[in-house]
């Protein structure tokens, strides 16, 4: 819980790390490079995809561009290196979204906002920390 309550309360780790969100094309070429932790050709990655080599060549400067894979050069081409996992991303687009459109930047206000309501009684708190406890036992 502490780890998630110092998450939500720091500025935007998007803005840290210089990360923008992905539209759904450059999200399926993503997840492929997702697919590749070590790093995938660009070779490898237009053989996945119907659209024109520039298309294709253009998304992957797209999402290099918006900070989500080290672009590493080998020969004629890239090798792409995704610099998040696919979980992490999901994850600070979720909290960014806590943030700015709900104006939740508490772990305490984000579960009072899924009881609909904007806080918890000690008791609730009490059991929320309990059932994180159990699951960091079980991981």
């Amino acid at each position: 819980m502490k780890e998630l309550q110092e998450t939500l309360e720091t500025p935007s780790a998007l803005e840290t790390l210089g990360i923008k969100k992905l539209s759904d094309t450059e999200l399926e070429f993503m997840n492929v490079i997702w697919a590749h932790p070590e790093g995938i050709t660009s070779e490898q990655i237009y053989s996945q995809f119907s659209q024109a080599l520039g298309t294709k060549s253009t998304i992957l400067h797209r999402i290099s561009r918006k900070g989500l894979v080290n672009m590493v050069r080998s020969g004629r081409h890239h090798i792409y290196i995704p610099r998040i996992t696919k979980q992490e991303y999901i994850q600070l687009f979720f909290l960014e979204k806590l943030r700015k459109e709900f104006r939740i930047t508490t772990f305490e206000g984000m579960i009072a906002a899924f009881c609909g309501r904007t806080k918890l009684k000690k008791e609730e708190r009490e059991r929320v920390q309990q059932l994180l406890e159990e699951l960091r036992d079980e991981c």
